[in-house]
């Protein structure tokens, strides 16, 4: 086996640094999967962060990946805005769902209230996780920054939003407003505690895609608050910044190269509905790409078809003039065989290596 020159931190500093480094960074992007291979049980993974903490570093231990411990509780933000989430006892491996939404009729929507982050039950926890990451040495503790559109949906539904989309844009337009104000009032509260040099934000978009909503409706709905929180977010000190387009957003790329204000070296990942090579020539060479193993392969597929999907990601953006991290098209399915993790990994250090 090859000897590491570099650490993971090195490696991911030099990278961001725009500096030469050995071979490509992999970040496999695991969530739930840490439970699922310490015996941990969802429960105490979602409402427990030391625990959460415990499972990621043993993950990060076991695999050697080039990435920190990371936290998030899906449907989190409709938990804090006044919905119901349920965690089964049973099976030992389930995601949060939510049992009741915060809100259920239009009517609702003008007393919805931004919540109080030290308190909502969701970001309480994901304060306290950013705690122990920098009780444990890292440098780098990640702030959400959306999207507003999918806080949105957390508190209403998708069937419900997307109808009002059509029918009642101006329930849209206020829900999207307070989402705004809680990312914000957020953000601040990270820099105000942890340092804007230690902040990362990470948006993601899964409601923008297309197959969700056409481009013109990304335009009306969610450009003009994206670009608010990327200007205040900046303005705030925050200078690292991670954006997952899940799924297709091609005919979106025009807002993220125009329109929506960027800091130099923001790592991009896009869905594997995405030509990764056309992605990383359109959003051009000051920008990491990260991607894109599709996340069914990972669960149901080989360690040799993970092995060789990474192969040819690799060979086809290792020398993007960005740079490239080898990741996971989405978060890492809860039940990926350990197997596959390696067969990613052992793909970067064989293919992955520059020289």
């Amino acid at each position: 086996m090859i000897q590491e020159v570099m650490s993971s931190n090195e490696r991911m500093k030099k990278l961001i640094a725009r500096e030469k480094i050995d071979r490509v960074p992999v970040n496999p992007l695991v969530s739930l999967y840490a439970a699922y291979i310490t015996n941990m049980n969802a429960k105490e993974y979602f409402l427990e962060p030391e625990k959460a903490m415990e499972a990621q570093l043993l993950a990060r231990e076991l695999h050697g990946y080039d990435a920190g411990p990371s936290y998030n509780i899906p449907d989190g933000n409709g938990w804090d805005f006044g919905g119901l989430i349920e965690i089964p006892d049973s099976p030992r491996i389930t995601l949060p769902k939510l049992t009741k939404r915060a809100i259920k009729s239009s009517n609702e929507v003008e007393k919805l209230k931004v919540p109080n982050p030290m308190t909502a039950p969701a970001m309480s926890r994901y304060l306290r996780f950013g705690e122990l990451s920098v009780e444990k040495g890292f440098s780098s503790v990640t702030v959400g920054a959306g999207s507003p559109m999918g806080i949105a949906e957390s508190i209403v539904g998708a069937e419900l939003l997307l109808r009002w989309i059509r029918k009642e844009p101006s329930l849209v337009h206020r829900l999207l407003r307070i989402a705004t104000d809680y990312i914000l009032e957020v953000g601040q509260i990270y820099v105000n505690k942890f340092g804007s040099e230690n902040c990362s934000a990470f948006s993601t978009y899964p409601m923008e895609c297309h197959e969700l909503m056409s481009p013109k409706m990304f335009e009306e709905y969610s450009l003009p608050y994206v670009k608010e929180i990327h200007e205040k977010f900046i303005n705030m000190g925050i200078k690292k910044w991670t954006i997952h387009l899940c799924g297709d957003h091609t005919k979106n790329l025009i807002h993220w190269q125009e329109n929506i204000k960027l800091v130099p070296r923001t790592i991009f990942t896009p869905g594997h509905e995405m030509d990764i090579l056309k992605t990383g020539k359109a959003l051009g060479e000051d920008y990491v790409i990260g991607g894109n193993v599709h996340t069914t392969l990972m669960q149901i597929g080989s360690a040799r078809d993970v092995y060789k999907a990474s192969k040819e990601i690799i060979e086809k953006m290792k020398y993007h003039p960005g740079g490239f991290i080898l990741t996971p098209d989405c978060v890492l399915p809860s039940h990926t065989p350990p197997a596959n993790v390696h067969a990613m990994i052992k793909a970067c250090k064989d293919f992955g290596r520059y020289n």
